[in-house]
């Protein structure tokens, strides 16, 4: 028997999971992470390629990653896509062709599911499956069972991973995720349900604000979004090859006025941050307006690696759960 411990983040734009099999060493802790995002092979034959893996579930068959077509567009989680990034990420903890691995698991769940109770234990039981899973990935058979799951609030994990930083301290953090924004106050490590919230102001929303900005600077024609993305993350459209510098003022009006709306939705809640000793960001996005955040707000704090705090930090939790 196997005992392999992780921590997930199945996120609307990224799924990310940490861990190990118990008998192994820290240094064989791993990551894995890829675009949540399928493509039904029913609809026709393609090739994998990138950072994608060909997966046979239920006797049907997918490609996972980033060469997926469809996309989460919902708040919940309960979606089979989810599921299908889950279980194709577990996989790589595994050796193809073994029985009786048993994962026990922390899972960060989205704020507005984490409020109800029910939607939680949905989630929950959704994720676990019931008994023995048998999922093919990249031509390798796997079967793993998940014993075990703990569920968590998203962006919660940099409390355990520099926990230095909200002792006696009131804290906000701000998770900039792929679709969503969600807000926690915790006053010395403790957030009450009222001091959560959650908006659909996440990464999608930043490339909707640039491809706006594009328009305007093209003179009113329309940029998709893949192209928006890409200037996005390469600072600027691309020129024969190279940046069009005067395309990246376009880029860093879209990721200020971004940021404008954050602290809007901040504020239309009624959270003050100028009272709180430090506002965290954490989350992928955190990344793309780091100098935003900074130049505007002297107490903030966004971890080297933000993007992966959630699932870095809950790794933490895990393993003193588990890891006996």
């Amino acid at each position: 028997m196997k005992k392999i411990i992780l921590s997930a983040d199945v996120g609307k734009y990224e799924t990310e999971l940490i861990g190990r099999d118990l008998e192994l060493t820290a240094d064989d802790r791993k990551t894995v992470r890829f675009r949540t995002k399928m493509y039904d092979l029913s609809e026709g034959y393609i090739d994998v390629e990138g950072n994608s893996h060909l997966v046979e579930l239920n006797k049907k068959s997918y490609i996972v990653g980033e060469q997926g077509q469809d996309k989460s567009e919902d708040t919940s989680k309960t979606q089979f896509l989810h599921q299908l990034a889950c279980y194709t990420a577990i996989t790589k903890f595994i050796e193809p062709g073994t029985k009786d691995n048993e994962i026990y698991m922390v899972l960060a769940c989205p704020l507005s599911v984490l409020l109800i109770q029910d939607a939680k234990e949905e989630y929950k039981e959704f994720i676990k499956g019931k008994g023995p899973i048998k999922i093919s990935v990249d031509g390798k058979d796997y079967e793993f069972e998940i014993k075990d799951i703990m569920i968590k609030a998203e962006g919660s994990g940099i409390i355990y991973l520099e926990p230095n930083l909200f002792n006696d301290q009131a804290v906000g953090i701000v998770d900039l995720g792929g679709l969503n924004m969600g807000w926690s106050l915790y006053n010395n490590k403790v957030c009450k349900k009222d001091d959560r919230f959650i908006e659909e102001c996440g990464t999608d929303r930043l490339i909707d604000i640039v491809r706006e900005q594009l328009a305007i600077y093209k003179k009113g024609n329309l940029v998709n979004k893949e192209i928006a993305e890409k200037a996005l993350n390469e600072g600027g459209l691309k020129k024969a090859g190279k940046i069009d510098t005067e395309s990246t003022v376009y880029v860093e009006k879209a990721k200020e006025l971004y940021f404008e709306e954050v602290l809007k939705n901040i504020k239309a809640h009624k959270f003050n941050i100028d009272e709180l000793d430090r506002v965290v960001f954490v989350g992928g996005t955190s990344q793309h307006i780091k100098e935003n955040i900074t130049n505007k707000l002297s107490h903030s704090y966004i971890p080297v690696n933000s993007q992966l705090s959630t699932v870095e930090g809950l790794y933490k939790v895990a393993f003193k759960k588990y890891g006996k």
